[in-house]
């Protein structure tokens, strides 16, 4: 016996590009208003609908781990996350997503007895012995690098994907320096260990990836960047906010899939943004960007947070449930604390109006994605844009098949001025340490 899977499609000409073309699979059958695609033994169809059906994974296996880092380096730019082993199952894998959004899996399965070969993927750009030695995490703008150079022996992780846990234990032990992101998890393992560390540069404003009272223990200096992406990450607010108003994605894939056949009356009506009511939840330096951006457009601003700031704009200074209550536009800006973890959930979303969009470019878990979910789905409010995510950077299958919400890859701070300004500052952080001067911007 064989079998097909079927899906419904709203373009079979983007379905033939993107499988065909994109992936490499074979048209195994032409019917039409039907196209069969193959890959090695699996038949996969598209029949062309009014909707696309999207729930459930299309899963491509492989021979090799090898393969499968091999995929992912082809299809890197429609993956959602890098390669990485799953225990549980015994599978090495990856995720991606096809044009319309189904959720793809690139995986290879352990055979019985085998362990997945780790290649250490730090590399060392300038061997010197007279340096110090730091870790570098992830590669950062070549301006960041080439500053770096000049202080230290720099080992640097040149893989496509961010450091397994284990291999930022097995790589700090001779370390001076530690310049990593935010999805590194600096905790008691990986400083213990640690004997030579006299700082920990962070390639980020937030700094709740580090256990400050283990790091201050052991005399170890914290650094962040902040200020530096303050304006861009308010422009990515406002590209939320804008996206999310006016419903431009929603739009965007209708027009593609050649679905528009004239101006209508009704067509992805959204919500206007002039003259409404913008709050801000934190009114610190980002915060406090996004609502000067909403002057020009005549909004009223509201804002709530732990005092009341002295504003060189009209702002109104409010309590937390009158801000849920008024805010047309509600954006977030607070650092993740055990105090804000889940702030916004089942109780805040249904305070908010129907009317109302929620935009988080701060931290995911700020938001109990759970009930955002349901949120959404039961229409307590219009609609909502994130950047970040609550386990990041899983996103949960059911947000992504949400038309009413706008994802974007955590890309606040993703101009390339500010990702370079953000590592000449975190490089400076770590040489000033390194050799006994103050940083420029020190937590700790």
């Amino acid at each position: 016996m064989s079998g097909i899977v079927f899906f419904k499609t709203q373009s079979l000409h983007a379905t033939k590009k993107f499988y065909l073309n994109k992936l490499g699979l074979k048209l195994w059958l032409d019917q039409g208003e039907c196209h069969i695609y193959a890959h090695d033994d699996m038949l996969i169809g598209f029949c062309k609908a009014e909707y696309s059906s999207t729930q459930g994974t299309i899963t491509f296996l492989y021979d090799s781990q090898t393969l499968v880092d091999k995929a992912y380096t082809q299809f890197k730019d429609i993956s959602t996350t890098a390669p990485k082993l799953n225990p549980k199952f015994r599978i090495y894998h990856f995720w991606g997503k096809d044009h319309e959004n189904r959720t793809l899996e690139f995986q290879y399965f352990l055979k019985p007895d085998e362990d997945i070969e780790y290649r250490n993927p730090i590399e060392i750009l300038n061997p010197t012995s007279n340096k110090p030695k730091l870790l570098l995490t992830r590669m950062l703008p070549q301006n960041a690098v080439d500053i770096l150079q000049k202080t230290f022996e720099v080992h640097a992780n040149l893989a496509q994907r961010a450091l397994l846990h284990n291999e930022l234990i097995d790589n700090i032990a001779d370390k001076h320096a530690l310049l990593c992101l935010l999805n590194d998890r600096i905790d008691a393992s990986v400083i213990e260990p640690a004997k030579c560390l006299k700082v920990i540069s962070n390639y980020a404003v937030g700094y709740n990836n580090i256990d400050l009272e283990v790091a201050k223990n052991y005399g170890i200096a914290v650094c962040n960047t902040p200020g530096v992406l303050t304006e861009s990450t308010a422009d990515l607010a406002w590209a939320l906010i804008m996206a999310t108003s006016r419903r431009t994605v929603e739009s965007d894939v209708f027009t593609r899939c050649g679905k528009f056949t004239g101006w209508e009356p009704l067509l992805f009506l959204g919500q206007d943004v002039h003259h409404r009511t913008l709050g801000i939840l934190g009114m610190g330096r980002i915060g406090k960007a996004v609502a000067q951006r909403a002057v020009g457009f005549g909004m009223r601003i509201i804002y709530s947070g732990p005092s009341e700031k002295a504003l060189d704009f009209e702002a109104e200074y409010v309590d937390f449930n009158t801000l849920l209550k008024e805010s047309d536009i509600l954006s977030l800006h607070l650092p993740l604390t055990d105090r804000t973890k889940h702030l916004i959930s089942e109780n805040e979303l249904k305070q908010m109006k129907p009317s109302a969009i929620l935009i988080n470019t701060a931290r995911g878990a700020i938001i109990d994605e759970k009930m955002l979910i349901h949120a959404l789905r039961e229409k307590w409010i219009f609609a909502a844009g994130l950047d970040v995510y609550e386990h990041e950077p899983e996103i949960p299958s059911e947000l992504a098949l949400l038309s009413n919400v706008v994802l974007l890859p955590h890309i606040g701070s993703a101009s390339l001025d500010t990702r370079q300004k953000m590592g000449t500052l975190a490089a400076e952080n770590a040489i000033a340490i390194i050799t006994g001067k103050d940083a420029p911007a020190r937590v700790i």
